[in-house]
């Protein structure tokens, strides 16, 4: 989806932030964000959808903010750690999650994961 394809209405909900490459020079990247969704564009492609705090949307009419790994576990499959730490669904592409990295180690990750609620989720394209 590009980025002219969704309304000035609807963008001027958010709060626009732009990332800065020092790798990467003359990369467009922005973040338009609010308390609950984040946007990530990238040449004016939306690359990644955020979703966090009080989002209230669900999958499969029960999967979401708040539900356990182990929930989503049972429809997804297996975690696995992904290449930039982020917890991802080892036969999912596309998809990942944050929960509360503070009550677990990484000693004890792929056994206290499962018990942890997620509290954020982010849909991305798979390269």
């Amino acid at each position: 989806m590009q980025k002219n394809d969704v309304s000035k209405e609807v963008l001027n909900l958010f709060t626009v932030t732009e990332i800065i490459n020092e790798y990467v020079k003359d990369l467009s990247l922005y973040k338009y964000y609010t308390d609950e969704v984040i946007l990530f564009f990238e040449q004016d492609q939306l690359t990644q959808i955020g979703l966090l705090n009080n989002y209230k949307g669900t999958v499969y009419n029960e999967l979401g903010l708040g539900s356990v790994v182990r929930d989503f576990e049972t429809v997804f499959g297996d975690i696995v750690e992904g290449d930039e730490d982020q917890l991802v669904f080892s036969n999912l592409k596309g998809l990942c999650f944050e929960v509360d990295s503070s009550t677990y180690t990484s000693a004890n990750w792929k056994v206290e994961i499962s018990k942890q609620k997620v509290t954020e989720i982010y849909i991305y394209e798979e390269y």
